[in-house]
């Protein structure tokens, strides 16, 4: 890849396009995983951090990069984010990268465009977890290994294996991508050895070196690095993973979270949620899609066998440790989502172009046809942001800002259920915790109004079945707060005044 002076003109403005949109509402109230992830681990001395896996929320990496950024500018809401939102610029310019490699430049543009604006992908990049940065990493070790299979030097593999193991001390789904990596690879392998007979072929094959030590270096020392990163965690690890695996996700999951039915329902109805264009689009999206791996395939089949085998592959993994099967597993696949999409749309474009003779019809070539197609697609993923900002994505601070509002004198406040996190350890703790209906009828007897705030519907109906009941026997609905996370709308009850 020759990168041109027009190519670093057009990343810039992508660049600075993705930073803005991503430090919009940037100080929004902090949602449950956000909130867990500050109180039991970004305050934690950095020893402890370093040695503490009682839940997979512990993005450990990540954590380690919001320490270091509270700890520079204080604890606030926008410094915890601060390392998703330079990682969500950093992954656009990654896809840039790696499509660089096998498209056009205007191909390689647009897929950053796109993932620039995509709605999804400024949410996470909002959000103060570690998956911008495991986006980053698995996009730039699959660039790299792109390069290194067609290029192989010992200092590109050895880069490949620093990727690797950031992207797995960032979140452990890493190992996903990389076993996907490894499998396109035994296949070339295999490819070559099938091969060895054909001499023209074997010359003339861009791939021919990879047999070498290089790759299985690169690969070692990814898998070495990592196991040194979390050899002092594997004890706790293992008895994390066991109780997730025999609860089917652990103390807080619901049965439905671990259905793959669920997953493809909760993506089809959050892209519902954005608007009837995206509903629209769906189909055309799926169309372009598959002509863009069908059409890739054919120059770079390893890399879009990579692509092909990693959603399979995570689902597989996932249904084998009855894991929750979280659409937020596959988030990793909307950089390669994308660049398929583009490619497809430049190959139909082109396609039509030709079969229509554009050209001579009414002067536009099957180029023009594409940016034309490209820029409708960023022009609609602009019209589905504006959600992202009408509401935070779970909003405890507005609920806890209500009730203070509005409570009288004598009342007495409490939550139940998830929400008692966020409420007990940061937005609230003077608030009372309760668990079961006798802790709700002990709650009644102190105050001359009672409230209670619940969050997360699913995990509350399965979990206090008796105490949602009494809500709605004696309580009665004071106001739902909404928010842009699946489920996350934050419930206010109170009794009837006196």
């Amino acid at each position: 890849m020759n990168a041109q002076k027009s190519d670093w003109l057009w990343l810039g403005g992508i660049l600075l396009a993705a930073l803005i949109l991503r430090v919009i509402k940037l100080d929004a109230g902090l949602w449950y995983d956000e909130v867990l992830t500050l109180v039991d681990f970004v305050r934690l001395p950095t020893n402890q951090l370093l040695t503490t896996y009682t839940t997979l929320n512990n993005h450990i990496l990540y954590s380690l990069e919001a320490k270091a950024v509270v700890a520079l500018l204080g604890e606030s809401a926008w410094a915890l984010r601060l390392p998703a939102v330079l990682f969500g610029v950093g992954s656009v310019w990654a896809l840039w990268w790696l499509a660089s490699l096998m498209l056009s430049p205007w191909e390689a543009r647009f897929s950053a465009l796109l993932l620039a604006v995509s709605y999804h992908h400024i949410w996470f990049s909002q959000n103060a977890r570690g998956y911008t940065g495991l986006i980053f990493w698995v996009l730039v070790a699959t660039a790299l290994f792109v390069r290194n299979i067609e290029r192989p030097n010992w200092w590109a593999w050895a880069a490949y294996g620093l990727a690797v193991a950031a992207a797995m001390f960032t979140h452990l789904s890493a190992v996903f991508s990389f076993a996907a990596h490894g499998i396109a690879y035994l296949f070339l392998v295999a490819r070559q050895h099938i091969a060895l007979n054909k001499t023209a072929e074997i010359e003339h094959d861009r791939y021919k070196d990879v047999s070498g030590l290089k790759p299985l270096f690169g690969f070692a020392l990814g898998g070495v690095l990592t196991l040194a990163l979390y050899a002092v965690l594997i004890p706790q690890m293992i008895d994390t993973f066991g109780a997730m695996s025999e609860s089917g996700g652990g103390q807080v999951t619901v049965k439905e979270w671990t259905n793959p039915l669920w997953t493809i329902l909760e993506v089809l109805r959050n892209l519902q949620e954005l608007g009837f264009v995206m509903s629209v689009g769906i189909p055309a999206v799926l169309v372009f899609l598959t002509i863009g791996v069908i059409s890739l395939f054919r120059r770079y089949p390893v890399f879009t066998s990579f692509f092909v085998i990693h959603i399979p592959l995570t689902l597989v993994i996932l249904l084998a440790l009855s894991f929750r099967i979280w659409p937020r597993y596959f988030f990793i696949d909307l950089g390669f989502i994308f660049l398929f999409l583009v490619h497809g749309v430049f190959v139909v474009s082109d396609f039509i172009a030709g079969r229509l003779k554009t050209q001579e019809r009414w002067r536009l070539s099957g180029k023009s046809l594409s940016l034309l197609a490209s820029s409708a697609a960023v022009f609609c993923s602009l019209f589905l942001l504006p959600p992202n900002y009408r509401m935070p994505k779970q909003d405890f601070l507005g609920a806890r800002n209500f009730i203070e509002e509005t409570r009288a004198p004598g009342d007495v406040v409490a939550s139940v259920g998830l929400a008692a996190l966020p409420f007990s350890k940061y937005y609230a703790p003077e608030w009372d915790v309760i668990e079961t209906s006798d802790d709700l009828d002990a709650l009644r007897d102190r105050g001359v109004r009672t409230w209670l705030v619940y969050a997360f519907s699913a995990h509350t109906k399965v979990h206090y079945p008796e105490i949602l009941e009494t809500l709605d026997a004696d309580f009665e609905l004071a106001k739902k707060f909404p928010g842009t996370l699946g489920d996350g709308s934050v419930y206010v009850y109170r009794t009837s005044a006196p």
